[in-house]
């Protein structure tokens, strides 16, 4: 059975903190585990489809709306003030900081949006539905799409940073990772307007997985806060804690997506209906 991070393993600091954590996590649990890395460029999907997942990041609107559905362990409560001590996050649109973006609210027409694929919530969903609740019911996206494909936040910071795209979106707490552990890669960006909140991406095991296992990590994960290595890494991934979260919890994120597609909106102009 494979634990994985992919989602936030960034930097090879990062990773590492990531392969500490859940490794105790799982000798907490006293359940073996190995660290799959799971390296961009392969898919998240063929990642969330493996029947060895024990605990895995996962976006939470392929994960409210695929089936089966995956086994709910926990998710993770970053430290930073503005997430108020619950497991949610944002997601931020950013521009370069020398440019002349910085605000949604005069963007021009034809303006090149970077973001990721559309059964991403934090790269598509939310701030697809961010662009129709500022635009309303007859409005039309401003963006067209990044020349190049960008499935990936790194790959979206890139094509921002380089003037491939003159905006783009990004899961926050990515963003505060990279702040604190790569502010060279941060430092030629800005952010130019935030999303309301999501629930944040959970950590799952495989649909059919060992119930009784899975409640063994779930448990190893809710106090992972009160064992010292695991605290140790969770500071370096300004974790505060993981909580316990339910399914119907992320039933909003399918409920933003169907108004959004239900109003014909998309986020950018190339798929519009």
């Amino acid at each position: 059975m494979i634990c994985n991070a992919r989602m936030y393993a960034l930097t090879p600091a990062i990773t590492d903190a990531w392969r500490t954590l859940l490794l105790r996590v799982g000798q907490r649990a006293s359940l073996a585990w190995d660290y799959e890395p799971h390296a961009a460029p392969a898919p998240m999907r063929s990642l969330w489809d493996r029947g060895d997942n024990a605990c895995v990041f996962m976006c939470g609107l392929p994960f409210i709306t695929g089936t089966p559905r995956p086994i709910l362990l926990a998710a993770p409560v970053p430290s930073a003030p503005r997430y108020e001590g619950r497991p949610i996050y944002f997601t931020e649109f950013i521009a370069r900081a020398d440019g002349a973006m910085t605000d949604l609210a005069s963007v021009p027409a034809g303006t090149r949006l970077a973001h990721m694929l559309p059964e991403s919530n934090s790269g598509y969903n939310a701030p697809r539905h961010h662009l129709l609740t500022l635009r309303g019911a007859t409005g039309v996206s401003p963006f067209i799409r990044a020349g190049q494909p960008t499935p990936t936040p790194m790959a979206v910071i890139q094509a921002v940073a380089e003037g491939r795209a003159e905006l783009g979106v990004v899961d926050s707490y990515v963003l505060d990772l990279l702040r604190r552990h790569a502010p060279q890669i941060m430092a030629p960006l800005r952010t130019v307007a935030t999303t309301v909140a999501s629930p944040i991406p959970v950590l799952v095991a495989s649909p059919g997985s060992s119930e009784d296992e899975a409640a063994r990590a779930r448990t190893a994960l809710l106090s992972a806060h009160e064992d010292e290595v695991c605290r140790a890494a969770m500071q370096q991934l300004q974790l505060a804690r993981f909580a316990q979260v339910r399914a119907s919890d992320y039933s909003v994120l399918a409920e933003r997506q169907a108004e959004s597609e239900r109003r014909g909106f998309s986020l950018t102009e190339e798929t519009a209906r």
